[in-house]
């Protein structure tokens, strides 16, 4: 049987009195009668539960989602497979927080894990420190910004170098973060023929303002990879912070930013085994040297030794964290995404290092396979020539708006408009991730040429 129970009047007066208030009028009074609602609320009549869940689910059904329909849309969020095995897993009541656990004595599994998570994305980030996680890949990426500043000791007046090829939403966080701390931000645009940072350009940029740090991202907002490598020289040169914001996927194709240099690596951890679920909720992960340890965001978990000299895990460098250091915190994060972190590692445990590398294979092998059959189409071209991942920009003959209208008529998420942005016009963002089959992508090119004709 199922019940929802609800204070009795006893219990009300008992609460009032123990506030000094002998009514719930006087306990509202501060609220103007203005804002006061005179009215009951205006809901519908309350009805089974079993019938309350039958129209819940009559309204989920009409969503329109990557289940329903053949979907090639990515710019940042991505679908996956994800094994069963990590829903099984995190699904477990000891795992269900998102919170890093302050009590060591009763959460060494919790802990277990998530220090097993920071091995891994330091291997996949090429960075030796990465904490219990951040919010998103733009909350990390503004978090790893605001280091640069501390690192520089420039904060108060600092500056950044931020390439046009990090994705917008990514740039409009960073603006909240920046904006009240007066940071001021110089745009780095993108070359127009190849979609990368020309290193010559960065050269001449970090020489003119001198930035705090430069923020790129590897493949950026065009799906093109950057020259990591040479970015992270001419920062170096330039005394400057790197900071890159890396799609964890590539890692198993290409050398993690890290091992080439780059000061710190951020990610959205979505593609780690976390389904799309409407845009969130997602996991940032935050990696970065050794010598830069003391200024990052959020929890650490550390190996230490117990009083019988037993292996044991806990919290550590919590200097710097908000309820040590207070106003002088690097770190104000409180709940974290401890449970997506969880998720993170029991997906990359489940597909392993071959599987990783055959993960991002197939990614890169289906993307070029559809890039390749639609500039085959006429009126389409592959706007830019740089390497890319598993995304890439097309440009059109039509307007973007309408061609989406027509393939959303066809059960098809056709892309991401990009018109008016980097110079292009009727512009679409089209990715393919593993789950794309060629007759996924056969029909999408078939139906797109039909839609252009």
């Amino acid at each position: 049987m199922t019940g929802y129970n609800t204070h009795r009047e006893s219990d009300k007066q008992a609460m009032l009195a123990a506030i000094g208030k002998s009514s719930m009028a006087e306990l509202f009074a501060a609220i103007p009668k203005s804002l006061r609602l005179t009215r009951p609320l205006n809901l519908p009549a309350a009805i089974p539960e079993w019938q309350l869940a039958r129209h819940m689910e009559g309204l989920a059904s009409k969503n329109a989602t990557v289940k329903t329909h053949n979907s090639f849309l990515g710019g940042g969020a991505y679908e996956h497979y994800i094994p069963a095995v990590v829903d099984a897993i995190t699904s477990r009541g000891e795992f269900l927080t998102s919170y890093t656990p302050y009590q060591p004595e009763i959460s060494q599994g919790l802990l277990q894990a998530l220090a097993e998570y920071q091995e891994a994305l330091a291997a996949i980030t090429g960075l030796p420190v990465v904490n219990g996680s951040c919010y998103d890949g733009a909350t990390a990426l503004a978090d790893a910004a605001w280091t640069c500043c501390l690192i520089s000791k420039k904060n108060a007046h600092a500056e950044l170098l931020v390439a046009d090829g990090v994705r917008a939403h990514y740039r409009e966080v960073l603006d909240t973060y920046m904006d009240g701390r007066a940071v001021k931000r110089h745009a780095l645009a993108l070359d127009s023929k190849t979609g990368r940072i020309d290193i010559k350009t960065l050269d001449a940029a970090l020489e003119r303002t001198k930035p705090a740090g430069f923020l790129f991202q590897t493949p950026n907002a065009l799906g093109i990879f950057e020259d990591v490598a040479a970015i992270a020289k001419a920062c170096a040169k330039h005394g400057a912070i790197s900071a890159c914001s890396f799609n964890p996927i590539a890692s198993g194709i290409i050398t993690p930013p890290g091992e080439l240099g780059v000061d710190i690596v951020t990610c959205d951890g979505q593609t780690l085994g976390l389904p799309l679920n409407a845009g969130g909720p997602s996991l940032g992960v935050y990696a970065t040297k050794k010598e830069y340890r003391k200024y990052v965001p959020g929890r650490l978990i550390g190996k230490v030794t117990d009083i019988n000299g037993n292996l044991a895990y806990a919290l550590v460098y919590e200097d710097r964290e908000q309820h040590v250091a207070r106003e002088r915190a690097t770190s104000n994060i409180c709940s974290n995404q401890a449970l997506n972190a969880i998720r993170s590692v029991i997906f990359l445990a489940c597909i392993g290092e071959q599987g990783l590398a055959k993960l991002a294979s197939l990614n890169t092998r289906k993307a070029h396979y559809l890039a390749d059959l639609l500039r085959s189409i006429e009126g389409v071209k592959v706007a830019f020539s740089g390497p890319f991942f598993n995304e890439f920009i097309i440009t059109l003959n039509k307007p973007v708006a309408d061609v989406q209208k027509a393939l959303l008529a066809k059960k098809i998420f056709a892309g991401i408009d990009y018109s008016g942005q980097y110079g292009l016009t009727h512009a679409m963002l089209v990715t393919a991730t593993e789950v794309k089959t060629k007759a996924d992508m056969d029909a999408y090119a078939h139906a797109l040429k039909e839609v252009l004709a």
